[in-house]
């Protein structure tokens, strides 16, 4: 029990971003600065980047009708990420990644950048910005999240952050089906901070999602527990007052 208990306290501590990243609330607030001047800016490799492309390919079923992005969020709770700029960057590679309004990005399979051992670099200094898969199918009500999206940024982040995690852990979780099917696991996925609830919907069958203490807004979907279908909906509930 202790090692299962350890084994899930280091995932959730190094892999925020397998699902939808949750900032500290504490966190300090962002400071902008030009790549130029940046030390330990922001980056990943752009090979390892790639495998959460590749895991999105494999995972169709999950969202057969959403796009690929990656999305850049803030550190920080409610903060923007205006500013923010993506590249790939080699010792012969500087690729310019275009970064939408809201942090979305598409990024494009270059073998020339593989080649050349690429990372994915931000303007931004480590940890200030955090990213995750963003995958959303179309005709999804606004206040709600399409639980085969979410498990689909499971498996894009699992792709991308499993060799971050110590070789025991990790082997043990791959051995287990990975760590989106793990029921124990208890991912964790951010509400709109203006949410005073969620709750799981398909047909007639409903379930609370209740805030996890200490995180604002903050809950687990059951992403490994196959009785809830992909197109089952997590909804969110909003005050009349913040409406």
């Amino acid at each position: 029990m202790k090692h299962k208990l350890l084994c899930l306290s280091l995932l959730l501590a190094s892999t925020g971003a397998w699902a939808q990243e949750v900032p500290d609330a504490d966190a300090d607030a962002p400071q902008v600065v030009e790549v130029g001047g940046v030390k330990n800016p922001e980056l990943k490799s752009y090979k390892v980047m790639l495998k959460g492309v590749d895991a999105f390919e494999a995972n169709r079923k999950y969202a057969p009708a959403a796009p690929m992005k990656f999305k850049l969020v803030s550190a920080t709770p409610g903060a923007s990420v205006e500013g923010v700029t993506l590249r790939i960057a080699g010792d012969n590679t500087s690729e310019n990644v275009p970064v939408a309004a809201d942090g979305t990005f598409v990024l494009p399979r270059i073998q020339a950048a593989i080649d050349d051992k690429a990372d994915l670099v931000t303007n931004k200094k480590k940890s200030v910005v955090r990213w995750r898969g963003d995958i959303h199918t179309p005709g999804v009500p606004v206040n709600a999240r399409r639980l085969g999206d979410l498990r689909m940024e499971c498996e894009i982040g699992w792709a991308v952050n499993r060799e971050d995690i110590p070789f025991l852990i990790r082997n043990g979780l791959a051995l287990a089906g990975g760590a989106c099917h793990i029921k124990s696991i208890q991912l964790r996925y951010q509400a709109p901070l203006n949410a005073t609830g969620v709750t799981l919907v398909s047909g007639d069958r409903r379930m609370p999602l209740p805030f996890i203490p200490k995180y604002k807004n903050v809950f687990s979907p059951p992403v490994a527990d196959t009785s809830w279908d992909d197109e089952s909906l997590i909804e969110y509930e909003f005050s009349t007052a913040s409406m």
